[in-house]
């Protein structure tokens, strides 16, 4: 690991923030020899109690780390004094800041990414699925468990692309799996339920031909409570998106489309699966659902339902 004087870590999920913030706290211990000084706060101590001393030397010869949680909530003064503080840093002494956002700490965060410490520590992004099921089998890890492929994907569609879930249920299936590798029996054995991958891990089964599957999703992100016209907003937006990507303007203003290269990546091999006219096909259905879920008598399940099976469904199978 890189020395710096200060981390921040930030990101949506607290379980990732607080994972990747013991994480260098490990190695700066690791690196000091097994031996630091930690002082461990919260932001509302800080307006309590003022900011820890890390320019004092430890008691007991080591370095030492202050972690500071919550730091989007520290006030104005605590920033100007980490700032300055910064600005010559302690010699045996390192910052470490938690924080769920930067929006009220842009200045002190800035000065942090300057000094080589900014850390972002977000879960991944809904497409990518390759990183979700790294992320499962590394919570099994966690627990000493190993497990194979069909057991992670297990995992995954019962927690969901939630990672609070995906935690406490990997901790679950780790608890009650008798010894040995993981398989996805002993998975869906001791794992009630499926979660909610989401109305865009549904458009993504759909634009890559698998009806079944975008129907078993569809069902769990219905009764997760999805909005429906919320879920066809994103299978509209998905099959936009492809669209753009195949044109070559995903990333030009007038399409108010904001695509990674990682995404476009993904959107490219999502194009490559349809065939000549399958994406017109596709357009008119979801105008079709639009028009019906405004005033068809169909229940709302069953306008989508069949709306991603009709899209799924190549006319020119490739």
């Amino acid at each position: 690991m890189t020395s710096a004087a200060a981390y921040l870590v930030t990101g949506p999920e607290e379980v990732l923030v607080r994972r990747e913030a013991d994480r260098i706290i490990d190695q700066l211990r690791a690196a000091a020899g097994g031996e630091i000084e930690l002082t461990d706060v919260r932001a509302d101590d800080v307006a309590e109690q003022g900011l820890p001393d890390l320019q004092t030397g430890s008691l007991f010869g080591g370095p030492r780390v202050v972690r500071i949680r919550d730091a989007q909530s520290l006030g104005a003064d605590a920033q100007q004094q980490l700032r300055a503080l910064l600005e010559q840093p302690p010699a045996e002494g390192t910052l470490v800041l938690t924080a769920s956002g930067t929006g009220r700490i842009r200045s002190l965060a800035q000065r942090i990414d300057k000094l080589g410490g900014r850390i972002d520590a977000a879960p991944p992004a809904d497409w990518d699925v390759a990183a979700w099921r790294r992320l499962a089998a590394a919570e099994l890890a966690r627990h000493g468990r190993e497990a194979d492929g069909d057991a992670v994907q297990s995992l995954l569609d019962h927690a969901g692309l939630d990672v609070g879930a995906l935690t406490e249920k990997a901790a679950q299936v780790a608890a009650a799996a008798p010894a040995g590798p993981v398989t996805a029996a002993q998975v869906d054995e001791i794992v009630v339920g499926h979660g909610n991958r989401g109305a865009f891990a549904v458009a993504d089964a759909m634009c890559e031909g698998d009806a079944a599957e975008a129907v078993r999703l569809l069902r769990g992100a219905l009764d997760a409570g999805n909005e429906p016209v919320m879920v066809l907003g994103a299978l509209a937006y998905r099959i936009r998106a492809i669209v753009a990507v195949a044109g070559g303007v995903a990333n030009k203003q007038q399409t108010g489309l904001g695509i990674s290269s990682g995404q476009a990546g993904h959107l490219k091999r999502a194009f490559a699966a349809f065939g000549p006219g399958d994406l017109t096909r596709a357009y008119r259905h979801l105008a079709d659902a639009d028009l019906a879920l405004k005033g068809s008598d169909l229940p709302p399940e069953v306008v989508l339902e069949q709306t991603v099976v009709a899209i799924a469904t190549r006319s020119h199978p490739r």
